[in-house]
């Protein structure tokens, strides 16, 4: 360690902050956590990049009980803490009145990911989310968009036509299998456990595994899942699709200790490839930026080329975006369609605006 130190001050690695910050965040989501053993001058290295993770909760759970509790460094995530956990009362409540007003409209919408997630933290302060994703039916999908146009509601609603980011699963059987769960005194629709960690494994791959927060997620759901979770559903579907998972899944294991005890050896991959730990820990060590979409350059298209080196996709999310394996095949020419799909994307939108008048 002494010897990534020094690598660390004389310019830094994002790779070994990378493994920083997963040390940091082992146990962090855990209802039992043991306190961190990282030394003061780690934790000042990695403060920048997991304050702006969205971890910044987690890490003080790790920190608050470990002899860094009084440093400077640990009192940013205490207040990091104290802020996320009031922001999470103050989302329950507008994510309340969301439900209502949409039920109120004749439309039955599904959450994911925020709340539906953050529920199952040991605190809720611990999983900040900023918006609301909720999932309805096509059918009500103008209906619902009405609705919360007229309404005003006071934060931001991410409304999505259908669950085509579940790839092969059926919309039927998607809200056949969901649960209705208790929030105060409204019932809010959420997904079954075994379609809710492949839609948490496939979205922590489709943003190539960018925010830590996002595999603490699957180890949250799957520490606070039923003996009877079935491996067999969840695993259901094309090879290429559950190779995507079961690489999230052996990533949270490495990297997070996220037990997968329960899982059928005969799913679990052989190896991972070498290039996509390093991947992900080179995204954790730094600093978290959101990427403008493709849609934001319709203006502008010539500050897409401006911001290329912004937006080159790491292995992960490249490999996403073309459908490819998880293997040992270069990552270059995934890399490469990636920005050839996006590109293209962005010159149909272009063919496709209205002449000005």
């Amino acid at each position: 360690m002494k010897m990534e130190m020094s690598n660390l001050r004389s310019g830094g690695s994002a790779e070994l902050r990378g493994k920083l910050v997963a040390q940091l965040l082992r146990d962090a989501w855990k209802m039992r956590t043991t306190p961190t053993t990282l030394s003061t001058e780690e934790l000042d290295e990695i403060s920048t990049v997991a304050l702006r993770s969205g971890t910044a909760a987690l890490a003080w759970n790790s920190l608050r009980n470990s002899e860094l509790s009084k440093s400077k460094a640990a009192q940013q995530f205490r207040q990091a803490y104290l802020s996320d956990s009031i922001q999470a009362a103050l989302s329950q409540h507008h994510l309340k009145r969301v439900i209502s007003l949409l039920r109120s409209g004749g439309v039955e919408p599904l959450l994911v990911k925020g709340w539906a997630v953050a529920r199952l933290y040991p605190e809720l302060g611990f999983r900040p989310y900023c918006d609301l994703d909720l999932c309805v039916a096509p059918e009500d999908y103008s209906t619902a968009k009405a609705v919360l146009q007229d309404s005003n509601v006071e934060i931001a609603v991410d409304l999505h036509a259908g669950f085509e980011k579940f790839y092969d699963r059926n919309i039927d059987d998607i809200l056949g299998r969901s649960e209705l769960v208790k929030l105060d005194d409204v019932e809010v629709r959420v997904l079954g456990p075994e379609d809710n960690l492949r839609f948490l494994c496939l979205h922590l791959l489709r943003h190539g595994a960018t925010r830590p927060i996002w595999l603490c997620d699957t180890g949250v759901l799957l520490q606070n899942s039923a003996t009877n979770f079935d491996w067999d559903l969840c695993l259901t579907g094309s090879q290429r699709e559950v190779n995507w998972i079961v690489s999230a899944l052996e990533l949270g294991h490495q990297l997070l200790g996220i037990d997968l005890e329960g899982m059928p050896r005969s799913k679990r991959p052989r190896a991972l490839p070498g290039w996509f730990v390093p991947a992900v820990l080179k995204e954790w060590g730094r600093p978290y930026h959101s990427r403008r979409i493709v849609a934001g350059y319709l203006r502008y298209p010539i500050g897409l080329f401006k911001d290329l080196g912004r937006h080159w996709p790491n292995a992960i999310e490249a490999t996403m975006t073309v459908q490819g394996p998880i293997n040992g095949l270069p990552r270059l020419p995934f890399q490469v369609g990636h920005l050839v799909s996006r590109t293209s994307a962005l010159i149909t939108q272009l063919a496709e605006r209205p002449g000005k008048a």
